[in-house]
């Protein structure tokens, strides 16, 4: 079995290559995001001074999940192709 789809592991490869790019080309716009909604707490009143630091640090930490999440996403297509590459020789 481990023999049986060249072809089709390889598609696979490219697929989750295009979903791994894709998290790396959001990944601005999701920070942003966090940048502006810190800018609209402000603006809009939802937040004091003393719970303002409190939604910044949510929002910083709701950003970097997002980086995680494309680090992952690239370590398991490296370790993907390294399975591919390795059956090969």
């Amino acid at each position: 079995m481990d023999n049986s789809f060249p072809q089709l592991l390889l598609i696979g490869i490219c697929l989750f290559a295009m979903t791994t790019l894709f998290s790396f080309i959001t990944l601005p716009v999701e920070i942003d995001a966090s940048r502006r909604a810190l800018v609209w707490l402000s603006g809009a009143g939802v937040t004091n001074a003393s719970n303002h630091r409190q939604a910044q640090d949510a929002l910083k930490s709701a950003a970097y999940t997002y980086v995680v999440a494309a680090l992952s996403s690239l370590a398991t297509l490296v370790y993907y192709i390294t399975i591919f590459t390795n059956r090969r020789e």
